[in-house]
């Protein structure tokens, strides 16, 4: 009995032994950036050789730091590629704190891998540390060939320093080039980041990336989505399918009068350069307004001035302009993590909702 556990001790370490050493090949996305290719879903530029930016090198000159800052974040970027392996492991590095007290690792500096042809999300075990880890068991569809497409979603409050997605030597590998077709882009705040998903697939940019299955460009800044022209200006850069404006929770004080002039502006400018459809969104409120009177004045306030806008414009002559109103959004109580960040349920609220307007929008015989 002793001979043969002694054995049994020996063949556990054996095999953990062996699959400590098991050959795995890893790839970097920002090897194709190199050769003037790029595997960097969800990003507007890549003219500086690879990065995880969401704006360009040369934004730095012309917008606040704030906003270059977080820029830096890869909110609504994600990586997809091709392979038969059933295990699949990713490592990278970020560059700054991995959580916040309201909003869990897994969302601030997680990533989120998902099936392309179903939608499927495939849970990973991970790991924080100088270097973060995930783990994933996947199996094919019993329909597939075995060769599947995946999607890996980046980090939404975290910048990314260098990541690379390892599978088996025996495995089949390939990135899939970025889609080349017109995007959603999608201007506004702390929300359309991603604060507070519990993970980047739970973010509503992402949802409505994989929903309306097209490119969504994320340009969300935490408290920084203030309808500035630089900013503006870089929008403009960009053939879109329709501009989503979603600024109202960044207004922070102003009256609804200095509210109007900004969205007027706005609006104006992007009709300097482009004809293009634009979704105005009003701020959902606060979870707190019903008890707080000053909270609800505030939002009110903000929703009442873009309302006025969007009268304005519309009397004026200004075609392709759109409108999601307080009333159609109808966050729940639980909607909220605190008093103005949406939960995983505020986040499909808030896709589902901007998503039946762009459907009306893009393809309106639906």
């Amino acid at each position: 009995m002793n001979a043969l556990r002694k054995m049994m001790v020996w063949l556990v370490v054996w095999l953990a032994v062996q699959g400590a050493f098991a050959q795995w090949k890893w790839m970097d996305p920002m090897e194709g950036a190199r050769q003037g290719v790029s595997y960097l879903q969800g990003q507007g530029w890549n003219e500086d050789g690879g990065n995880y930016l969401r704006f360009p090198l040369r934004a730095q000159e012309t917008i606040r730091a704030d906003v270059w800052r977080l820029a830096g974040q890869s909110a609504g970027l994600s990586v997809r590629f091709c392979t038969d392996a059933r295990d699949i492991r990713v490592k990278y590095a970020v560059t700054g704190a991995l959580n916040m007290p309201h909003m869990p690792s897994t969302g601030v500096s997680g990533v989120d891998l998902y099936r392309v042809a179903d939608g499927a999300f495939c849970f990973g075990s991970y790991a924080f540390g100088d270097t973060v880890r995930y783990q994933y068991h996947v199996d094919p569809l019993p329909s597939s060939e075995g060769v599947t497409e995946y999607e890996l979603f980046l980090p939404l409050y975290n910048g990314v320093k260098s990541l690379q997605i390892g599978v088996g030597t025996d495995s089949e590998f390939s990135f899939v080039q970025k889609d080349k077709r017109m995007p959603v882009v999608v201007y506004g705040t702390s929300i359309a980041q991603g604060a507070c998903a519990s993970r980047p697939g739970m973010a509503w940019v992402n949802i409505l990336h994989r929903s309306l299955q097209r490119p969504v460009v994320n340009l969300g800044f935490s408290g920084n989505g203030r309808l500035e022209p630089a900013v503006i200006d870089l929008l403009n850069e960009l053939e879109a399918a329709v501009y989503v404006i979603d600024c109202m929770p960044n207004m922070n004080q102003s009256t609804k009068e200095e509210v109007c002039d900004k969205v007027v502006k706005a609006v104006r400018q992007i009709r300097s350069r482009h004809q293009t459809p634009v979704l105005l969104v009003e701020h959902a409120g606060y979870s707190n307004a019903p008890t707080n009177q000053e909270r609800e004045e505030l939002y009110t306030r903000h929703n009442e001035g873009q309302r006025e806008a969007y009268r304005l414009l519309k009397e004026q002559g200004v075609g392709q302009l759109f409108y999601l109103s307080h009333e159609e959004l109808a966050y729940a109580p639980d909607a909220w993590v605190d008093y103005v960040h949406p939960s995983d349920w505020g986040m499909v609220r808030q896709a589902q909702m901007v998503e039946s307007c762009l459907r009306k929008i893009l393809l309106p015989g639906e």
